[in-house]
């Protein structure tokens, strides 16, 4: 079955270059996306345009494979609202009129562990249509609190804390002396005042 493929491809291939189309494809711009848990991401495709795309016919597929859901799905009609899966919805969003321009950008906001996977997007201009893929990996965001370790005092605490105690060494010193100096005061006067 393959070799009958094969052949059937290449024949389409060149019927189009012969007659001086260019195939219809879509590419992505990052076939492979990292992102934290609880960030955000966007998805990219890329596909030709024609000069006038207004009054062509327009349908966007973007699908989670595994398990299969719908990211964000559209269709040309200006009435027709774009539909999502229930775990995408106010997490997902596409601008349709982007896409009239060749580019489908997919905001996904608030990624979850489970949206990790592959990615596609199908993309129907009139009659002709063509598919990407992207993979997606959410890590777990990891909480610093718990996990970095606690770092021996840097030489700025250090100069602080000796700041500090020499400070308080002065300011004990001064009381000190003061109080010395106030008992010496008091009793050299006591000496000095005659008694009757």
């Amino acid at each position: 079955m393959s070799v009958r493929m094969a052949p059937l491809l290449i024949t389409v291939t060149l019927f189009c270059l012969a007659a001086g189309q260019r195939p219809f494809t879509v590419n992505v711009s990052r076939e492979n996306h990292q992102a934290v848990e609880h960030s955000n991401t966007t998805l990219t495709w890329l596909f030709p345009v024609s000069t006038d795309m207004s009054s062509a016919s327009l349908h966007i597929h973007i699908r989670s494979v595994d398990p299969l859901r719908t990211v964000f799905l559209y269709d040309s009609p200006p009435e027709a609202e774009p539909y999502q899966d229930e775990d995408y919805r106010g997490r997902a969003w596409c601008d349709p009129e982007l896409a009239r321009k060749g580019r489908i950008e997919c905001l996904l906001t608030d990624l979850r562990l489970s949206d990790t996977g592959s990615y596609q997007c199908i993309v129907a201009v009139n009659r002709d249509s063509n598919h990407k893929a992207c993979h997606l990996n959410v890590t777990a965001a990891s909480n610093q609190a718990v996990t970095e370790p606690s770092k021996p005092a840097s030489r700025g605490r250090i100069g602080l804390y000796a700041g500090f105690g020499l400070f308080t060494a002065v300011k004990a010193a001064l009381v000190v002396h003061l109080t010395y100096k106030h008992f010496i005061m008091r009793s050299t006067l006591t000496r000095q005042t005659p008694v009757k």
